[in-house]
């Protein structure tokens, strides 16, 4: 073999080497525990923009069309009396409307529980404005393509939403009540 074709052929198996070598990286991340919550990319399949026209089943009386709701800001929550962040959400719900008031702001927040008997607390809890409303064969939550606990939608004066929060997060609430303030507008 000649010494040109000798280093051609080194050449070449120098090149396939390399090619076939992957370069070192960091071991794979850990898995998350089993009991970790999984987060969806986005809480619905709805996003910011888009028109809302739904009607809300409520826990005491006739369903309530979101049309209806149209010059108020509303807060749209699909949740569960099981979860954790249930009383304060209440509260923080109760303190929008004081700010604000039945005029200006609707909070309409939705249990997909099936048991009744959990929704609590009830109306003498709630301020004016401020409708429960119960879906526990999960007929709204499926519409919206539901995918995280609690999810929250503002929706501005014009129905459309303005902003979608959904899981367990603190921040969470800080970012809801900003964008309520923020469509409220002066």
């Amino acid at each position: 073999m000649s010494p040109p074709s000798r280093v051609l052929r080194l050449a070449a198996l120098v090149a396939l080497s390399a090619a076939c070598t992957r370069p070192q990286t960091a071991p794979p991340p850990e898995p998350p525990p089993p009991d970790a919550p999984v987060l969806p990319d986005a809480p619905i399949r709805h996003a910011a923009g888009e028109l809302l026209d739904l009607t809300v089943p409520l826990l005491a009386g006739p369903a309530l069309p979101l049309p209806s709701l149209r010059g108020r800001v509303v807060v749209l929550e699909l949740t569960s009396a099981a979860l954790p962040s249930w009383p304060a959400s209440f509260a923080l719900y109760n303190d929008l409307l004081r700010e604000h008031g039945a005029a200006r702001l609707a909070v309409v927040v939705v249990a997909l529980d099936h048991d009744r008997s959990i929704l609590s607390p009830e109306p003498d809890l709630r301020l004016h404005g401020f409708e429960l409303g119960w879906d526990p064969q999960g007929a709204l939550a499926a519409r919206l393509q539901l995918a995280a606990l609690p999810t929250a939608l503002v929706l501005g004066r014009d129905g459309r939403i303005v902003h979608v929060a959904g899981g367990p997060a603190p921040e969470a609430s800080r970012g809801l009540a900003d964008a309520v303030r923020a469509a409220l507008g002066p």
